[in-house]
């Protein structure tokens, strides 16, 4: 037996979206890119900032163990007493810091960072200086180092420690 009938339309209707639809849609988006923008702008920002000032430990590190390690150094012209003459130290031609150092200094020159070390007097243990030649026999040596940041300011990270003559 045949049935005649209507047949219902299985077929999926295409809708188009409406001129009010398309328009919500654009307003919703312009409300929301632009907050969402400054968002992400700022986070890069912050994350830039965050691996400057980790570059800049681990460059302020780095020179600390280098003059550490000079300090321990018994080759000629290093040593604790070298630090006495700071200038020279730092930078003779050849055999100064600067100069013994330069790959890593170079390093983190490619990045916009740069260093001053601070070499003080002779201090006791707190790094005061007394006059008392039983008791100053530590030195603070500092490592600044300065960067720009991404807002165009200058940031200095200084960390210090205290070196002395373990052979005395």
């Amino acid at each position: 037996m045949i049935h005649r009938g209507v047949h219902a339309d299985t077929s999926p209707r295409r809708r188009a979206f409406s001129l009010v639809e398309s328009l919500a849609v654009i307003v919703v988006l312009a409300i929301a890119i632009p907050p969402a923008v400054s968002m992400m702008v700022d986070g890069a920002r912050t994350q830039a900032d965050s691996v400057a000032l980790t570059r800049a430990t681990w460059y302020a590190t780095s020179l600390l163990e280098c003059v550490m390690a000079d300090v321990n150094s018994d080759a000629p012209g290093l040593g604790f007493d070298a630090l006495a003459d700071a200038d020279a130290y730092q930078t003779t031609p050849t055999t100064g810091f600067d100069d013994r150092n330069g790959v890593v200094i170079g390093h983190y020159a490619k990045y916009g960072l740069s260093h001053d070390l601070v070499i003080g007097e002779l201090s006791n243990a707190a790094g005061v200086v007394t006059g008392d030649s039983d008791q100053d026999v530590f030195r603070t040596v500092t490592a600044q180092v300065t960067w720009t940041n991404r807002l165009g300011q200058s940031r200095t990270l200084s960390i210090g420690c205290l070196a002395t003559d373990l052979g005395a």
